[in-house]
């Protein structure tokens, strides 16, 4: 068939509505080109350009002649991902089609550009697939006449990720140019083409990071390091999987190196996880006093498409001052117990060598004797109770979200001054500083102190008038005596009365904890508190504590010791029970363990006559105590000697041969006891062992061999 040789399109005629230069727009076209992108697959911007062949579906002649024959173009597409969602894209397209006319040596060029939508998957890893649709205005010239219209269009197409930064496509197009007549031209497009992905060059893959991090606590800055400070929500969002997965926190400020908190060997296409953050902050953090908000960034590290990349967010982290505490958890007071700060060994050091050694007299234990002398010495340098204006512990323990402000205890020394909170820290520091065990009691709207009395609970039980007045935990072997710390200015004695009142009114309802600071530090370890104060703390003169502590012990024994020595004395005077051995074995006793030896051994000594040389095994024993702390240890042995013939493998006797046998010398006699005392009491048995000829830890058996008597029996 002979076309003619006079070009005419079924709907377009030579005189077309618009006619532009061509110059100008290849210029234009070309700059399009150039700045152009294409759909996101390794990140959210992409760019590509596609080199097609056309292959016409219409129009036709009215004799159905094809109009246009297989022709040629490029389209360049640019294309962003939807951060919400992210199998959504949008972007600009702009298309290029080169149309011979058939049997005719002219042809029609048609430009077309408008906005897209679609939707893309990657059914395996580096392959992803993409269906949009696109439409806006072409421009169509050729033989002498321009036109415009609308054009709708929609492709889909397969592509390979090469590399992050690089993909191989092929894809095919469906077109409709629009005119009031008809098709101008409808077609299929196949092209073949290279995409470049925007940002993606180093290796990044398409992840979602999202940090969230707790204002950080100073005094806490080792427990961060395995405890969590924030928490991590990622997602892979990438079409293919990463590896090799590490993520760290790093603070310049308040760090030497970044913290690796979380890791894996891979994370899967679309796979989210949640993981805590940790953080190892360095000493420098303990210097913000006030709240202080300091830059950081989370770091993923990984390897993806077999290329290493890195993500970093930037976070904001709130640095609260250093006494800053909230009370979710009690324990976290502890960590304010700063027992090996100079200062704080320094002072209770000094107090609690004379208390130990030199107080008269050596009542009850060293540890009573030590824990009176601290707390005497705390109102000798003048520290009194006073409320928080601010946070006042009342309130702010209750409310667990609330920042506290907790004194370290070299703080409340200068400022001479403390909530209960703050005394209680101090007072527990001093103990433990001085080797003393110590618990933090909570009650509601309050915080004391308790210290080990270094007893067992049935000597404690035996030696005070008010047995109740001591704390006898279930899961401790130890008696504990409850020190309401308020009252320092009221003293030591008054300070236990309120504290055991206030310990059996609300552990009575279940409303009291018993917190062992020990036990507490291995969640919350303190931390050194020296950059805190400066100055060093004045020490008080010996000679004003030794004042301070005679008068509080008088009165302890007159309130605890003299209403029941009376009441023994007084029954002995009874002429029915003047040979009564027990009543002296009993009231010996109550000298002993209120450090009158020289009285105790009277008492004793007169139950040995009265019984005529018959006395029971107790009063050996007990003659044999005061014999060994006075450092007759010859005598000692005696005694205990005597006892076992009365009553043999009795503990306590074998107790008594194993230590003044060691303090003799007498190796033989040492292992001997112990061998028969692994029998009779294996708990007692094992705290000697030390001082057996087998054992070569010098430290532990000065430990053991240095022990105060505590075990008095009663007939």
């Amino acid at each position: 068939m002979k076309m003619p040789n006079v070009y005419h399109h079924p709907h377009i005629s030579l005189q077309g509505r618009y006619v532009m230069p061509r110059k100008p727009f290849l210029v234009l076209t070309l700059a399009l080109l150039a700045a152009s992108s294409w759909g996101q697959v390794t990140s959210d911007f992409s760019l590509t350009a596609n080199p097609a062949f056309t292959i016409p579906l219409g129009p036709s002649l009215a004799d159905g002649t094809p109009f246009y024959t297989i022709g040629g173009g490029a389209s360049l597409k640019g294309e962003y991902t939807l951060p919400f969602a992210r199998a959504l894209f949008t972007g600009l397209a702009l298309d290029v089609d080169f149309l011979p006319i058939n049997a005719a040596s002219k042809a029609m060029t048609f430009l077309s550009l408008g906005p897209q939508l679609g939707l893309q998957f990657f059914p395996i890893p580096r392959l992803g697939m993409k269906l949009a649709g696109y439409g806006g205005m072409y421009l169509g010239f050729g033989a002498g006449a321009t036109v415009y219209n609308p054009f709708a269009a929609g492709f889909a197409d397969i592509s390979y990720l090469l590399s992050p930064s690089l993909s191989l496509g092929l894809g095919a197009t469906y077109k409709y140019n629009f005119s009031k007549f008809g098709p101008v031209y409808n077609g299929i497009g196949v092209n073949l083409g290279v995409s470049y992905h925007i940002g993606a060059g180093s290796g990044k893959a398409d992840l979602r990071i999202e940090p969230k991090i707790e204002p950080i606590f100073p005094l806490f800055y080792t427990y961060y390091d395995k405890n969590q400070a924030g928490t991590l929500a990622l997602k892979n969002t990438s079409p293919g999987p990463i590896q090799d997965v590490t993520v760290s926190l790093f603070v310049k400020e308040y760090m030497e190196q970044p913290k690796n908190f979380w890791s894996a060997p891979a994370l899967d296409r679309n796979q989210e996880v949640s993981a805590p953050i940790f953080a190892l902050f360095d000493q420098r953090i303990f210097d913000v006093t006030t709240e202080t908000k300091v830059a950081g960034e989370v770091v993923v590290a990984y390897k993806y498409l077999g290329k290493e990349g890195t993500t970093r967010v930037p976070v904001t982290v709130t640095i609260n001052n250093r006494n800053a505490l909230t009370w979710d958890d009690d324990r976290k007071a502890a960590a304010f117990v700063t027992s090996t700060d100079p200062d704080v060994l320094l002072f209770a050091k000094n107090v609690a060598s004379d208390a130990g050694s030199k107080a008269k007299p050596p009542a009850i234990n060293t540890t009573f004797r030590i824990a009176m002398a601290l707390f005497q010495a705390m109102n000798l340098q003048g520290v009194s109770y006073v409320t928080d204006p601010t946070t006042p512990y009342a309130s702010s323990s209750q409310n667990k979200t609330a920042l506290d402000f907790l004194q370290f205890p070299m703080q409340t020394f200068a400022y001479r001054a403390g909530d209960c909170d703050d005394l209680s820290i101090l007072y527990s520091a001093l103990l433990e500083a001085a080797g003393i065990r110590t618990a933090l009691i909570t009650v509601p709207g309050h915080i004391y102190v308790a210290f080990d009395l270094g007893m067992r609970k049935e000597d404690a039980k035996a030696t005070f008038t008010n047995p109740d007045a001591v704390i006898y935990p279930e899961n401790d072997t130890a008696a504990w005596l409850p020190i309401e710390i308020t009252l320092v200015r009221k003293g030591f004695t008054e300070a236990w009365r309120a504290g055991a009142v206030d310990w059996q009114t609300n552990s009575a309802k279940g409303a009291a904890k018993f917190l062992i600071v020990r036990d507490a530090w291995m969640a919350y370890p303190p931390v050194s508190s020296s950059r805190v104060v400066k100055d060093a703390v004045r020490l008080p003169e010996k000679e004003a504590v030794f004042r301070e502590y005679t008068a509080e012990m008088t009165r302890f024994m007159g309130i605890d010791f003299q209403p029941r020595a009376t009441k023994l004395l007084s029954d002995l005077k009874l002429k029915e029970n003047k040979t009564n051995t027990r009543l002296m074995n009993k009231l010996g006793i109550l000298y002993a363990r209120y450090g009158m030896l020289k009285e105790a051994k009277g008492q004793f000594e007169a139950a040995l006559r009265a019984s005529g040389g018959e006395a029971s095994a107790a009063v050996y024993i007990n003659i044999g105590n005061v014999s060994y702390l006075n450092g007759s240890f010859a005598d000692a042995v005696s005694y205990y000697s005597k006892a076992l013939e009365k009553k043999p493998g009795t503990p306590a006797a074998l107790q008594g041969v194993t230590l003044a046998s060691y303090e003799l010398g007498d190796r033989k006699s040492v292992d001997t006891a112990l061998a028969q005392l692994k029998q009779a009491d294996p708990d007692a048995a094992d705290k000697l062992a030390a001082l057996g000829s087998g054992v070569v830890d010098t430290t532990s058996r000065a430990a053991a061999a240095d022990k105060e008597v505590d075990t008095w029996i009663e007939e």
